[in-house]
């Protein structure tokens, strides 16, 4: 008897386990969770400088992109890319991806600075974000910043850049 009532219970389930009628219970649950529990992060930034040295890359302007990262499976595809690469494959990228990233771009010259309110990148939640610098010298010449809380300082040197933060008062 108790072999017929687990045959049963078996056959159900596996009756209830296929039908579709459970993918909207599943979906429901998936956007209820990330209403609740949004998926990435808020940036913590009161404003962007980027200040460009007067004999940064060789006394010649620096093209500076701060990609935003909206997708976690691009993370670490974008965060490999030396800044080279990341120039000579941005268009694709960008085509490839449009909803997964936005760029905000700049070429500076040097001796030049550029304060950029928070409100400019935006509220979305990110999962990444990683600044590149366009410089004739070779080397990585990106840096991670979306870990960085109040000021952002991204400064710009002869042959590299460095990027902190600065607590505001």
């Amino acid at each position: 008897m108790k072999v017929f009532f687990l045959l049963i219970l078996f056959f159900i389930l596996q009756l209830i386990t296929a039908c579709s009628v459970i993918d909207i219970p599943v979906k429901a649950y998936d956007v209820a969770k990330e209403f609740v529990f949004p998926s990435g992060e808020k940036l913590m930034w009161e404003e962007v400088t980027i200040g460009v040295g007067r004999e940064a890359n060789k006394n010649s302007p620096v093209a500076v992109d701060i990609v935003l990262i909206f997708n976690e499976d691009l993370v670490k595809k974008v965060s490999e890319l030396t800044s080279s690469d990341w120039f000579k494959s941005k268009n694709y990228v960008l085509k490839t991806f449009p909803q997964d990233l936005v760029v905000k771009s700049w070429e500076l010259a040097p001796g030049d600075s550029l304060q950029i309110p928070s409100s400019f990148f935006g509220n979305d939640r990110v999962f990444s974000v990683i600044a590149f610098a366009d410089y004739f010298s070779t080397g990585e010449h990106r840096v991670k910043i979306d870990h960085l809380k109040g000021g952002v300082v991204l400064e710009f040197n002869v042959d590299d850049f460095s990027a902190f933060s600065i607590k505001r008062k």
